[in-house]
């Protein structure tokens, strides 16, 4: 954020916006999709009330996008182990994760990569949890995969790794569907819950 500041102030007619993962166009505007006014119209024009929605959100939405995010055919929503909750954006979301996890693996750790979002340092102290970081980038700025890899193996059982799905924050190294296949296996492995960061999910 202060990334956006800076930016702003800066009088340089070459300028580079590096700040937030949005699209904007060559007068600096970010459009409004075409698909997104329309289902904005959709709701108003379909709306019946203005009554509280609960503490978890609009439950129609959790019955559509957990299939979204799982797949239809997901055995995890066969045999209903898979719940949808809202947040107010995805810092919100991430400080329910963050409050999930110190209640209910009371003692357990979080581990991010190194970097990660910048964010995600103040949302996991402020929630009480012991934070520690796996490599991700190393000295020649490339991905560190073999160094993820033997970090995951030297995590104590049931810590929690937090783990970007795509378009990783700030270094945008995402891994490939073979490196995503042995990260499951050493998650399995060593016991680790994994604490996924979808963001940019609708892109």
């Amino acid at each position: 954020l202060g990334l956006i500041e800076a930016f702003n102030k800066d009088t340089n007619p070459q300028k580079v916006d590096l700040g937030v993962g949005v699209y904007r166009d060559d007068h600096g505007n970010t459009p409004i999709m075409r698909a997104v006014k329309e289902a904005e119209a959709l709701l108003l024009k379909n709306e019946t009330t203005k009554t509280y929605i609960g503490s978890h959100g609009d439950p129609r939405y959790g019955q559509v996008i957990l299939p979204l995010v799982l797949g239809a055919e997901s055995p995890v929503l066969a045999d209903k182990r898979a719940s949808a909750t809202q947040s107010p954006g995805g810092t919100g979301a991430l400080r329910l994760a963050a409050d999930f996890v110190k209640t209910n693996l009371p003692g357990k750790g979080i581990w991010v990569s190194d970097p990660t979002w910048p964010n995600h340092l103040g949302i996991f102290h402020a929630a009480g949890l012991e934070l520690s970081k796996y490599p991700y980038v190393d000295a020649d700025n490339r991905l560190d995969f073999d160094g993820l890899i033997k970090a995951f193996e030297q995590i104590p059982q049931g810590d929690v790794v937090v783990l970007h799905a795509c378009c990783h924050n700030p270094s945008g190294f995402d891994l490939s569907k073979e490196q995503w296949q042995r990260v499951l296996e050493v998650v399995r492995e060593r016991g680790l819950p994994p604490l996924v960061n979808f963001a940019y999910q609708g892109f």
